[in-house]
């Protein structure tokens, strides 16, 4: 599945769409869209760092792991 290949490129730390895409081999447009999924699901966020755009699995605060199991 390729939205899983995605999550698994970012597990060893943030990276560009581009590197995700040659990463998982998947295009770079379809890459953008599951990062975009992803993010309205708290999964992923991105920041700029030196012009560029680094996306990275989203740490949970303390909050939303204590109502988790709600």
């Amino acid at each position: 599945m390729k939205n899983v290949r995605v999550l698994k490129a970012l597990e060893d730390g943030p990276k560009t769409i581009e590197e995700i895409a040659e990463k998982t081999g998947i295009k770079p447009m379809e890459v953008r869209r599951y990062l975009l999924r992803f993010t309205e699901q708290g999964k992923v966020e991105s920041y700029r760092r030196e012009g560029k755009l680094f996306w990275k699995i989203r740490e949970k605060s303390e909050k939303e792991e204590e109502f988790k199991y709600v």
